[in-house]
C-alpha cells in the first residue's frame, strides 16, 4: 500500500514539475529585460562570474521567498483577492471603475516614461566595480520591481497547492520553478565560461536585441492594458463595458 501511495506521488510530483517547467521560462521573460543590460556590464568587468553569480542569486533567493510567502502564508489573502475580482469582474462600483481608469492612465505614462528614459542609465546603474554582494542586492531590487509581472508565478504556485503535495514537496517543487526561472539568465553566463573573452561578441549582441526589441514589447505591452483599461472602464460607466462575461 506504501508503495502504491510513494509511486502515486512520485508520478504527480513528475506531471507537476513538467507543468511548472514551460510556465517557469515564461516568467522568466518578466526579469531579462530587466536584468539583461546589468549581465552584461557585470560579464564585461573583472571578476565576471562570480559578480554575475550574485545577481542571479539574488533574483533566485527573492523570488524564492516571494513564493514562499505565498505559499505558506498568504494563502487565505489570496482567495479573498480572487473573490474581490470575481465581484469586481461583473459588478464594479464607481470608484473601482475611476481607479481602473486612473491605473490605465499611469500605465500609458510609464510606457510614455520609458520612451523617453536615457538609454545608458542602466549602464550608469551598473558601474564596472560593482561588488558581488551589491550585484546581489541589485538582483533582489530587480525581482522586488519585476513582482507586478509574476502572474506565471502565481498560477505556479496555485497548480502546486492543488496537487495536495507534503510540505518538503511543495518546497521542492518551488525550487525546481525557480531555479527554471533563473535558468535563461544563467545559460549567458555558462557560455560565458565556456567560451571565455570570445563570447563578448555574443553578448554584445544579445544587448542589442534587448535594447532594440525588450523595451519596445514591455512599451507595447503597457500602452495596449493601458488603453484596454481606460475604454473598459469609461466603457462600463456609459453602459457599454469592453470586456463583457
Amino acid at each position: 500500500m506504501s508503495l502504491t501511495v510513494r509511486a502515486w506521488g512520485a508520478a504527480v510530483m513528475t506531471e507537476l514539475l513538467v507543468v511548472l517547467t514551460p510556465i517557469g521560462l515564461l516568467d522568466s521573460t518578466s526579469i531579462i529585460p530587466l536584468c539583461i543590460v546589468f549581465l552584461i556590464v557585470l560579464l564585461a568587468g573583472p571578476n565576471p562570474i562570480v559578480r554575475s553569480s550574485g545577481l542571479i542569486f539574488g533574483i533566485f533567493v527573492t523570488y524564492l521567498v516571494f513564493g514562499l510567502l505565498v505559499l505558506f502564508g498568504l494563502q487565505t489573502f489570496i482567495d479573498q483577492i480572487e473573490a474581490y475580482i470575481d465581484r469586481l469582474w461583473v459588478n464594479p462600483n464607481l470608484e473601482e471603475l475611476i481607479l481602473q481608469i486612473v491605473i490605465g492612465l499611469v500605465l500609458c505614462a510609464v510606457a510614455w516614461r520609458m520612451i523617453a528614459k536615457d538609454k545608458n542609465s542602466v549602464e550608469r546603474a551598473a558601474p564596472s566595480s560593482m561588488t558581488a554582494v551589491q550585484a546581489f542586492v541589485s538582483g533582489a531590487v530587480l525581482t522586488i520591481v519585476g513582482l507586478p509581472g509574476a502572474v506565471p508565478y502565481f498560477a505556479a504556485i496555485d497548480l502546486t497547492l492543488r496537487a495536495e503535495l507534503t510540505t518538503a514537496e511543495e518546497i521542492g517543487a518551488l525550487v525546481f520553478y525557480n531555479v527554471v526561472f533563473v535558468l535563461p539568465i544563467a545559460a549567458i553566463v555558462f557560455l560565458r565560461v565556456v567560451l571565455g573573452n570570445r563570447s563578448q561578441p555574443l553578448l554584445d549582441g544579445i544587448k542589442r536585441f534587448f535594447d532594440t526589441w525588450g523595451q519596445r514589447v514591455i512599451v507595447a505591452l503597457l500602452v495596449v492594458l493601458g488603453v484596454v483599461l481606460i475604454l473598459d472602464g469609461i466603457g462600463w460607466l456609459l453602459g457599454y463595458p469592453l470586456i463583457t462575461v
